[in-house]
């Protein structure tokens, strides 16, 4: 959505729109003092604001109304192994379309991609901008943990799915929470495939061998259909 913008600063009944939305608001939509516009800060609400000034480094708006956005959050958790950056970006924006709350990224034994705290930074703009698309007010978490901090999440949760491209049964009827597990663009090893089938619901996503960002979107349409 064009018109919609993401902030970080409140104070009180003003909101400050900054850097690169501020950009946005001022050189792309030519925004003017009296405007209205729509914004949000991860914090599942959305609001209606009108600009009272416009600086030099942002503007600031007056907040009109606040209302519960109508995205649900669904507590859904994606557990990623490291992609490259490309095919990376591709699934968080997705992901985050899918309203999924929580993407973990984690060094699987075929991972062939490194990540740092500066492109963490650049997957969370784009889970903004995918926010402003879909219209959804929380932003998706991003982090990077170590597959012993994973398996020792997964083994936590209730619902977890690992998709292998060598399985033969679809995921059926379920109710609650759910996480998938998705591997990297050489598969999970055999050492992972048994580790993991050991604990977890083994699903298949269809015939072929889907790319990760792929089977990413696959699997959490898939799972989604299921649920009751």
């Amino acid at each position: 959505m064009d018109n919609r913008y993401y902030f970080k600063n409140i104070e009180g009944n003003k909101v400050f729109i900054e850097n690169q939305e501020f950009s946005h608001l001022s050189k792309v939509r030519r925004a003017k003092i009296g405007d209205e516009i729509i914004a949000f800060n991860g914090d599942g609400f959305d609001y209606n604001l009108k600009i009272t000034s416009i600086n030099k480094n942002n503007a600031e708006c007056e907040v009109i109304k606040k209302t519960k956005n109508k995205a649900v959050n669904e507590n859904i958790i994606v557990f990623l192994a490291m992609i490259k950056n490309d095919a990376l970006s591709e699934a968080i924006d997705h992901l985050t379309e899918l309203n999924v709350s929580k993407c973990y990224i984690f060094e699987a034994d075929r991972s062939v991609a490194v990540l740092d705290d500066k492109k963490i930074d650049k997957l969370n703009q784009i889970s903004i901008q995918a926010c402003k698309q879909s219209e959804r007010a929380r932003v998706m978490d991003i982090e990077i943990i170590s597959k012993k901090q994973m398996i020792e999440m997964t083994s936590k949760l209730k619902n977890v799915f690992f998709a292998y491209e060598n399985a033969e049964t679809k995921p059926s009827k379920f109710s609650g929470e759910f996480a998938v597990i998705i591997g990297p663009e050489g598969g999970f090893s055999s050492d992972e495939v048994n580790l993991f089938s050991k604990y977890v619901k083994t699903i298949s996503l269809g015939n072929t061998i889907l790319r990760a960002q792929v089977a990413c979107v696959a699997s959490v349409s898939m799972l989604k259909a299921v649920r009751v």
